[in-house]
């Protein structure tokens, strides 16, 4: 008599099933990191596992992060130059933040033992350059030892601003008066202008950490206009204590968004929007909530006559940006009108990947607003199975539907998919936001 025949089992791989079973930030990030460590591509595997590995870092798993660095770097060929280079100054910085300069120099020294790597004449001397921007970029090249006069003037600058922070630390203000007035001198050499009005937003706020207002106040006079409207935005102008000015300046970003939009011929009109929104939600939060929702009205009454405004994933994003804006201003009748309209115009995109952003980002804005339950629902119904998973992941990780949230993420196709599933979750998580 013929044996009965058995079953065959089939187990599922760890990064298809090893979900976390909570909202814990620090067990989400090391499931990305397992994640990681089951793709076949140890470049793709490094260069994914650099944001769970930095998360760690800042939230305090120093250690942690370290090790992994380090196991990462193993598993890297020594042809793999420029992976091995990212993750080693990933692992000198995470060490110089935690004051640890021996462990520093030993992942510096690992990116310069890439050198005789680099065989193509192109790239000859890629890895010692990299090893010198990084400490002028953290102040701790000689400006003798620069390349060029950028880098001098980037090294003289941040070594500056190092010792600025060492000495307000240590509360020696005379040093730190110092230094500030170092970095206003080096502020002033570059030519190119956005480095300029970096620089010079840098000392501004190192006057204000000191307390010094009459310093800040000369520092401001001595700009000249161009440089003025770039660097006193008004984030800054309310970091500097400068209330009265930062509600001024919102205003003016609000007029001068709305006359680029006026003529325009550039689709990507979402950033000068996202623009306005940022600046409405400023004056509401200052109590300029009246000034807020007319500026409101007047854009959304401008908008038809906008030249490149086409129906489709173009309306769908300004409808999403001005529905969170509205919401924010306590319009809720507004908010919930334009949101219809977002999620109407994104569905009828007719190109697919426009149309996904379109209704994601539409969710997103939903889900933020109270309404997960018709956010999920909207998303259960997305087209491509891999955009349904991201969405759902992300919504259900808000919700605390931890059990659905398994149910749908054991449906990934591949370790990298599982990684990307749990970057996108770990913004829903309580420490995880976008700061």
């Amino acid at each position: 008599m013929a044996k009965a025949s058995r079953p065959v089992t089939t187990t599922e791989p760890a990064w298809k099933t090893k979900w976390p079973r909570n909202g814990d930030l620090d067990a989400w990030l090391r499931c990305m990191l397992t994640k990681c460590d089951a793709m076949a591509d140890d470049g793709e595997a490094a260069d994914r596992a650099h944001l769970p590995i930095e998360h760690l870092a800042e939230r305090g798993h120093v250690d942690e992060a370290l090790r992994h660095v380090d196991r990462f770097l193993r598993r890297l060929s020594a042809q793999s130059v420029l992976e091995t280079v990212r993750m080693a100054e990933l692992g000198a910085k995470i060490a110089l933040d935690a004051g640890n300069l021996p462990r520093m120099e030993k992942y510096l020294a690992a990116v310069e033992a890439t050198e005789p790597y680099n065989t193509r004449k192109c790239d000859r001397g890629f890895s010692i350059n990299s090893v010198r921007k990084f400490r002028a970029n953290h102040g701790l090249l000689d400006p003798a030892e620069a390349i060029d006069d950028e880098q001098r003037i980037e090294a003289s600058f941040r070594r500056a601003q190092r010792e600025f922070t060492a000495a307000l630390a240590a509360r020696k203000r005379k040093a730190a008066q110092a230094a500030v007035a170092y970095m206003e001198a080096t502020a002033k050499e570059p030519e190119r202008k956005w480095e300029r009005q970096q620089y010079l937003r840098e000392v501004i706020e190192a006057y204000a950490k000191l307390g010094d207002s009459a310093a800040v106040e000369r520092c401001i006079r001595k700009l000249d206009k161009e440089d003025r409207e770039e660097i006193l935005d008004t984030y800054t102008l309310m970091k500097l204590g400068m209330k009265p000015r930062a509600i001024t300046r919102a205003k003016w970003e609000i007029q001068q968004e709305l006359e680029t939009l006026a003529t325009m011929t550039n689709p990507n009109i979402h950033f000068p929007v996202m623009a306005i929104c940022r600046a409405l939600i400023f004056l509401a939060s200052q109590g300029e909530v009246a000034t807020a929702r007319r500026w409101l009205r007047r854009s959304l009454q401008e908008m038809p006559t906008w030249p490149v405004i086409e129906q489709g994933w173009t309306t769908s994003s300004v409808y999403t940006s001005f529905a969170e804006a509205a919401a924010a201003l306590g319009d809720q009748k507004t908010a919930d009108h334009l949101m219809s309209h977002a999620l109407q115009d994104g569905k009828a995109e007719k190109r697919t990947g426009f149309r996904r952003g379109a209704i994601k980002a539409a969710l997103g804005v939903q889900a933020n607003r109270g309404q997960l339950d018709a956010a999920i629902a909207e998303a259960r119904k997305m087209r491509s199975p891999t955009e349904r998973r991201k969405a759902l992941g992300k919504l259900l990780a808000k919700a605390e539907r931890w059990k659905e949230l398994r149910e749908v993420l054991v449906q990934v196709a591949s370790p990298e998919e599982a990684a990307d599933v749990c970057w996108w979750i770990k913004f829903e998580l309580p420490g995880g936001e976008v700061k």
